[in-house]
C-alpha cells in the first residue's frame, strides 16, 4: 500500500533515555512515527496495543533480556517475519548474533551504531523512499 496516508509505527525498544532520544532524532527524517517503551514489560504492552509495522530492540533491558521479549512477542501471535525486528545492542558477541538467526530477527546492531545505517535498515525493512 503505497498511500500517503499510511503512517508506519515504529517501537523503539531501549532503556537508556539518551540512546532512545538519539534514535528518535534519527529516525525523525523518515515519515514514521517512533514510539519509546523503555522496558520489555511496557514493550510487550504496547507490541499489543500499537501493533508496529517495525521493532528496535535492545538486548539489556532492566526487567527482562530482549530475547525475552521476542519470545513472548512470537507467543503472543506477533511473527518477526511479519514485524521485522532490529537488534540495536551493546552485546557483540558472536553468541547474541547466532541467537538473533534462530529468532528470525531482521538486523542484528550494534552500539554505537552509525545513524545512517539505522535509517537504511529501517527504510529498507519497512520499504519506503
Amino acid at each position: 500500500n503505497t498511500s500517503m496516508a499510511e503512517t508506519y509505527h515504529v517501537l523503539n525498544v531501549e532503556d537508556n533515555p539518551n540512546t532512545a532520544r538519539l534514535i528518535r532524532l534519527v529516525l525523525s527524517e523518515l515519515s514514521l512515527e517512533v514510539h519509546h517503551a523503555s522496558d520489555g514489560k511496557q514493550a510487550l504492552e504496547m507490541i499489543k496495543t500499537l501493533k508496529p509495522n517495525l521493532i528496535i530492540l535492545d538486548i539489556g533491558l532492566t526487567d527482562m533480556h530482549g530475547w525475552e521479549v521476542l519470545d513472548r512477542m512470537t507467543s503472543n501471535g506477533i511473527d518477526p517475519k511479519v514485524v521485522p525486528v532490529i537488534v540495536l545492542t551493546s552485546h557483540t558477541e558472536a553468541s547474541h548474533r547466532v541467537i538473533a538467526k534462530l529468532k528470525s530477527v531482521a538486523c542484528y546492531m550494534t552500539k554505537p551504531f552509525e545513524p545512517d545505517e539505522l535509517q537504511g535498515k529501517v527504510k529498507e525493512l519497512l520499504k519506503i523512499g
